[in-house]
């Protein structure tokens, strides 16, 4: 695809960084290089001379490596890497590997955000202009490359909304399974073994563990769902500038909390604080972390705090070896910095993390303060309002005689009637037969 070139002495160190074998970027051999061209003079020109020849590799990783080799290089060795980049040599070899049919679809996509990132960086240099040139041939003969369009806002169907209520109560049938397989896990293991085996007969399985071979296999943990009722975070694949009051702005790679659908192809999240609409086409789903993730994550947390006690070391060395540094601590020093700076990257992970974390409790926080001032406003206007007597919600009952409390007789008035005022007996008295 490419001409080839003549050895470079950076050919090691770039073929090092942007190995076919990595899992992820090396960022310990991306700082070497880093650091090995801004202490040469011609290290600019023949660091890009061996990642156009590292560009013309077949392999689609390697390609993908040696792109965010060069986006390091263009942020940590000034304006020499700057105009190298945007010479003519580099942005046609760039051109040449986007429009080769053979490139993958990832590597092209990652070619043009790499060339608008640099595009942007250079704006203010009219002389690195030719970056943007390129990046605009690029665009405009890959349209496909580009962000899609955002869809229309359909108002969501009843069909819509019941397949994604049949959806969420398939997620949760599920989650129950799981629990219920967990726990039935550990009650199998615990179970020890029966009277017999103590007399040298087989042990038999008992009940609870035959009940749990009889379970079906678990379904994965995290339904493959399109609808709001089961996805609950999604990761941006372009940038977002909304274009109506209500959504939501994002760039390439935030991650947003998904609170509900709203129209057919739009739901509603949550990012930093802010709250609004967004497309499905500008966002993946992202599964729930498995317990290796987690485990991953928090190994790689405690190894960032486990150099905190080698950044403090540097920082004492640096700051008493300014008047006559030995040899051997500019050793050290050398040593440490480069072990410190490795952890950058995970630490700018890190930071980014814990900044989603905070503000998705500030805005928690926020509406559970609103909710608590709505709720006390609502308390207290309903006790200085306070309902009058109950008496008057019932009707009277008319009055019959004889009907008071059951078995009531003549001295009780029935419920309901005023009680007949007291009769003089004289009035009433009538006296006997007389006696023959």
């Amino acid at each position: 695809m490419f001409r080839a070139a003549a050895p470079s002495p950076y050919d090691e160190a770039i073929a090092k960084a942007t190995d076919e074998n990595l899992t992820s970027e090396d960022w310990g051999a991306i700082i070497e290089v880093c650091d090995k061209v801004s202490t040469d003079p011609n290290g600019p020109k023949e660091a890009v001379q061996s990642i156009i020849k590292r560009l013309a590799h077949r392999n689609a990783n390697v390609q993908l490596y040696t792109l965010e080799l060069g986006n390091a290089l263009s942020q940590n060795c000034g304006k020499g890497m700057h105009r190298e980049l945007a010479s003519r040599a580099f942005t046609d070899a760039l051109l040449k590997l986007a429009n080769d049919r053979n490139t993958h679809q990832q590597v092209k996509a990652k070619i043009l955000e790499r060339m608008k990132d640099w595009s942007d960086m250079f704006s203010k240099d009219a002389d690195l202009g030719i970056m943007y040139d390129a990046y605009f041939r690029l665009k405009q003969n890959n349209p496909t490359l580009q962000p899609p369009s955002a869809p229309q806002k359909n108002r969501l169907t009843d069909v819509d909304r019941q397949k994604e209520e049949e959806e969420l109560q398939m997620a949760l049938q599920l989650s129950l399974q799981e629990e219920e397989r967990k726990k039935k896990v550990p009650e199998s293991s615990s179970a020890g073994p029966g009277p017999n085996s103590a007399a040298g007969a087989p042990a038999t399985s008992s009940a609870p563990t035959g009940a749990a071979q009889d379970q079906p296999q678990p379904a994965p943990s995290h339904p493959t769902g399109t609808t709001a009722a089961t996805v609950s975070r999604v990761r941006a694949l372009y940038d977002f500038v909304p274009s109506e009051p209500g959504e939501l702005e994002f760039k390439k790679g935030d991650v947003i909390a998904v609170l509900e659908s709203v129209f057919k192809d739009w739901w509603r999240g949550s990012l930093k604080g802010n709250t609004g609409i967004f497309p499905l086409n500008y966002v993946e789903k992202l599964t729930d972390p498995t317990p290796d993730e987690l485990h991953r994550e928090a190994q790689m947390e405690a190894e960032v705090f486990a150099e905190i006690k080698n950044v403090e070391k540097l920082l004492t060395l640096l700051s008493t070896s300014n008047t006559a540094p030995r040899e051997e601590d500019n050793e050290e020093i050398s040593k440490l910095y480069h072990q410190t700076l490795a952890i950058r990257p995970k630490l700018i992970k890190l930071i980014e993390k814990y900044s989603q974390k905070k503000d998705d409790f500030t805005q928690l926080n926020e509406k559970f303060i609103k909710a608590r001032r709505d709720y006390e406003a609502l308390l207290e206007s309903s006790m200085s309002h306070p309902p009058g007597p109950t008496y008057h919600q019932y009707a009277h009952r008319p009055s019959i005689p004889g009907q008071g409390y059951p078995g009531g007789g003549p001295g009780y008035a029935p419920q309901g009637t005023p009680a007949p005022a007291p009769q003089d007996p004289q009035r009433y008295y009538t006296p006997g037969p007389q006696g023959e």
